[in-house]
């Protein structure tokens, strides 16, 4: 297993309405598109997505190093919250996302941190890139 020390949260960009009424299984499968057949990675860039309704589908193994924020994927973990068209680096996670995906967030991150005792930093995309990205100040949240 590689060393991790990070967990990165970003945002798909989308409306809120962006595939509600499909699974977050779908969700992982188009962002996969996108970064497959858009851009030619090698996989889903993000390790998870958390898709409205808090469901989570997970997406490159742990043990490979993301595609996620230059500089920073080596010894991090990317998850991705579905949403945050429009929004800005200063707003509330409120703003942009549901408490479902709050409560699954939260959780994967304890799960994570459990799991790897070498993560001692939840960042936003925000932090690393001039991006709104995930379009929430990730520290004050956190």
């Amino acid at each position: 297993m590689r060393f991790l020390d990070e967990i990165v949260i970003h945002c798909t960009a989308t409306r809120p309405s962006w595939m509600e009424e499909r699974t977050v299984h779908d969700v992982m499968d188009t962002v996969r598109s996108w970064h497959v057949d858009d851009r030619g990675w090698s996989d889903v860039g993000y390790h998870a997505i958390i898709h409205r309704d808090g469901s989570v589908a997970f997406g490159r193994p742990l043990e490979r190093t993301g595609a996620h924020v230059r500089g920073r994927n080596k010894s991090s973990i990317g998850v991705s919250l579905v949403g945050g068209f429009g929004g800005s680096s200063d707003d509330l996670f409120s703003d942009n996302f549901t408490d479902e995906q709050e409560d699954s967030l939260r959780e994967l991150i304890g799960e994570w941190q459990n799991e790897y005792p070498t993560i001692d930093k939840v960042s936003g995309h925000n932090e690393y890139a001039n991006k709104a990205c995930p379009c929430f100040n990730v520290s004050a949240w956190f």
